[in-house]
């Protein structure tokens, strides 16, 4: 029987993977510290919707994502930003987020997707965390409208319908 040894460097790769294991095709695991009453309303429309937390926190953070890096300035400045931070490789400033009434919430991430949102952190001079708090926040009003109108919507076929 064949087992797969450290040595020859068989093992498989999971696809929930960390950002220094260097997979094109996974996921990166981040721990992000979020407030407790944001955390807990997080939770509690995951369980509601019948969602994982962390597929909620995905879709919340890409969801928002999306609109925000379509509109990134195509000026030049902005360029020669992105192009410093691939030499330099790191931001002089990290704001720490209180650990008081926090909750640390697990999310994971597909590669180009947290290397996009790492590199706005570094441009806009905030902390990665501050960026998906955000991020989570402007996601969950997005949801809640969006939920909100399809109620709307089947409400009135309701009241339409024979």
């Amino acid at each position: 029987m064949n087992t797969p040894s450290k040595d020859r460097g068989d093992v498989t790769p999971s696809s929930a993977q960390d950002s220094s294991q260097g997979s094109p095709r996974g996921y990166v695991r981040w721990k992000i510290r979020t407030r407790a009453h944001l955390a807990y309303h997080l939770k509690g429309l995951a369980r509601r919707q019948g969602w994982e937390t962390a597929d909620l926190l995905r879709l919340l953070i890409l969801l928002s994502a999306a609109s925000r890096f379509l509109t990134l300035p195509g000026n030049e400045r902005f360029q020669k930003q992105v192009q410093l931070h691939r030499i330099a490789g790191k931001r002089g400033y990290s704001p720490r987020v209180g650990a008081s009434n926090t909750v640390l919430l697990s999310v994971q991430l597909p590669q180009g997707a947290a290397q996009l949102i790492t590199t706005y952190a570094s441009l806009t001079g905030q902390s990665r965390n501050e960026l998906v708090i955000g991020l989570l926040e402007v996601g969950l009003v997005m949801y809640l409208k969006a939920e909100n109108a399809f109620l709307e919507a089947i409400r009135s076929l309701r009241l339409t319908a024979p």
